[in-house]
């Protein structure tokens, strides 16, 4: 069961891999890591976290316990492609974030839903690892897009 998440989650990550993340980041005027604080997450996921930890350039990545969660910037120009159905995988349309975004659960008995979340020319990308329920985790993943959205308005 865990090989099939991590399976579906290395093909969706491959997918993204073509579409641009360097890009999205120069595109989003900040780095991942400064788009949310660790107040921000520490309410969001209900534990105390510490600063984010970088993932190359183009994502950030804040633990608690034996869970994480992480934020991807991606080139914006391929949306439509990201959107497109994958097997073993539901998409949803999700409302009130960016100018568009959509949720992605895959898995059968164990799931994992991530959130993406599209303003501009760039996507935002949210995941957590190590909580149970794809609710949940899409709960947490909408309040950090939330975050980074007025953050985004701000600047």
């Amino acid at each position: 069961m865990k090989s099939t998440i991590f399976r579906h989650f290395a093909i969706i990550s491959g997918v993204f891999a073509a579409y641009g993340a360097p890009e999205a980041v120069a595109q989003s005027g900040s780095t991942p890591c400064g788009l949310l604080t660790p107040a921000q997450v520490s309410t969001a996921v209900g534990a105390t976290v510490g600063n984010g930890e970088p993932i190359a350039t183009t994502g950030c990545t804040w633990s608690w316990g034996r869970a994480k969660t992480t934020l991807s910037l991606w080139d914006a120009s391929k949306w439509e492609q990201m959107k497109a159905p994958l097997p073993g995988t539901t998409k949803s349309s999700v409302s009130g974030l960016g100018d568009d975004a959509f949720s992605s659960t895959m898995g059968t008995t164990k799931q994992f839903a991530v959130l993406d979340v599209k303003k501009g020319a760039t996507v935002y990308i949210f995941k957590v690892y190590g909580v149970d329920s794809p609710s949940d985790q899409l709960s947490i993943e909408k309040a950090l897009a939330a975050d980074v959205l007025a953050r985004l308005s701000t600047s």
